[in-house]
């Protein structure tokens, strides 16, 4: 399993729309199979930040072509991107340290 970190960085005076644009952009994730773990506001560095879970990158990247060939994700993401100055994303997975 690997979790994946987008970082969105907005103005503070759009970060309540970035947030509330949350649900949708969530379900339309969902819908092709990558799990939101939570959205998080780090209102010291002005992001909204989700942090989704799949199993690997290879499912990962079948996941986000099907999203960006989905028409319904494709009309919400040219709203919800007019206020996001700068996108970031983290690709992250656990490690299982070696017990003596």
């Amino acid at each position: 399993m690997i979790r994946i970190v987008t970082r969105l960085a907005v103005a503070p005076k759009n970060r309540r729309k970035v947030a509330d644009n949350s649900v949708e952009l969530v379900r339309l994730f969902e819908k092709h199979g990558v799990r939101s773990e939570g959205v998080f506001e780090n209102f010291a560095e002005s992001e909204i930040i989700h942090l989704w879970a799949i199993a690997d990158m290879a499912a990962y990247d079948a996941a986000t072509a099907s999203l960006r060939s989905d028409p319904e994700f494709l009309s919400f993401a040219v709203a919800a991107a007019e206020p996001i100055v700068g996108e970031r994303k983290e690709y992250w997975r656990a490690i299982t340290p070696a017990r003596s």
